[in-house]
């Protein structure tokens, strides 16, 4: 009787081992590591046959949730969140409501919000912190 609940037991830790890892490979595939500090954006149009690029500015995040706008002459600051894709939900300030979506290139992201002029800015890492 002892052997076979030890037999089960076993049997249940390997059976349940695997998922467990497996789960944690996931969690990790699926998260990133934000890089804080400065980035550089921006924005491109196609005209006249060619694309056009102008520079939008930067923007610095920070590990205290905070980042800050330095497009205009007063820079502009709120707070953000990294949702489990690792792109960055803007609050308050400049970007309010914007969305900094994680592109397969490491530390550019595309940024849109509700105020953004021209349709979609390309924001890279330009400074650590």
């Amino acid at each position: 009787m002892k052997q076979k609940l030890l037999l089960t037991l076993v049997l249940l830790f390997l059976m349940v081992l695997p998922v467990s890892l497996l789960a944690q490979a996931k969690a990790v595939k699926t998260t990133s590591t934000l890089v804080y500090g400065k980035y550089g954006c921006t924005a491109s149009k196609y005209r006249n046959g060619s694309v056009e690029y102008t520079p939008r500015g930067t923007f610095t995040i920070s590990p205290n949730g905070k980042y800050t706008y330095n497009g205009f002459e007063k820079p502009s600051s709120g707070t953000f969140v990294v949702d489990k894709n690792g792109n960055l939900l803007f609050k308050e300030g400049y970007f309010d409501g914007g969305k900094a979506e994680k592109i397969d290139r490491p530390n550019k992201f595309f940024l849109v919000f509700p105020t953004i002029p021209d349709n979609r800015w390309t924001c890279g890492l330009i400074e650590n912190k």
